[in-house]
């Protein structure tokens, strides 16, 4: 694990090899551990927010940086950490173990546009995967409805894609009565991939990352 500081936010960054293994040890806990992918337009909410900050610096257990340009645009080299990024390899091989053991999963989404990205991509990675329950809300702050049905189906991981502060204040808040072991938490703009597994970044993505190098210059 490497610690790195990006647009004034503290970031431990694992290698696959370790987020896999912290991972598999998070399945047999009893209470759910907390997996959060970040991306540009999520750094930079954190980085006027408080309260963001301290979600991804204090309770997401494993923070993933869903990018390798995130690298590039803060001016830090890592080569081989790059390459496990583009071609989504932690992604993959958490879904390869969740389907080789059968555990359970549930998807959770604020829309039904995201609801069909999230089973294409996690389909792209693995056809034989034991999806337990589904739940597209818009109302997300209805955290005890949503957590309620997480919990008739025991799932072993929740994949949720939830934007914004009002997706981080539902997991602080439900996590703490989740019947779940994990909580992956992805963002839209990871959702759409080529077939190695790299993300499409199409004209928003692009934008985002030009207004992201110029205000993580700020930090130099």
């Amino acid at each position: 694990m490497k610690t790195y500081d990006i647009l004034g936010i503290s970031i431990k960054d694992h290698s696959v090899r370790e987020a896999l293994h912290l991972t598999r040890e998070y399945l047999s806990y009893n209470s759910p551990s907390v997996v959060c992918f970040l991306t540009k337009d999520e750094l930079l909410a954190a980085s006027d927010s408080e309260e963001y900050r301290t979600f991804i610096e204090e309770e997401a257990d494993v923070t993933m940086i869903a990018t390798s340009d995130i690298f590039k645009a803060a001016n830090v080299e890592e080569k081989g950490r790059a390459r496990e990024i583009d071609r989504n390899l932690y992604l993959k091989g958490l879904l390869r173990l969740l389907s080789r053991e059968r555990r359970r999963i549930y998807l959770l989404t604020q829309t039904a546009a995201h609801m069909s990205d999230l089973k294409n991509l996690l389909g792209t990675f693995e056809s034989a995967l034991q999806i337990a329950g589904t739940c597209e809300t818009a109302d997300i702050s209805a955290a005890e409805d949503v957590t309620n049905d997480i919990n008739t189906v025991t799932p072993y991981v929740v994949f949720a894609v939830l934007t914004g502060k009002e997706g981080v204040d539902f997991i602080s808040t439900a996590k703490k009565f989740m019947n779940a072991r994990v909580v992956v938490m992805l963002q839209p703009e990871m959702l759409k991939v080529r077939e190695d597994g790299s993300v499409k970044q199409g004209f928003m993505a692009r934008l985002s990352g030009r207004l992201f190098k110029r205000v993580a210059g700020r930090y130099r």
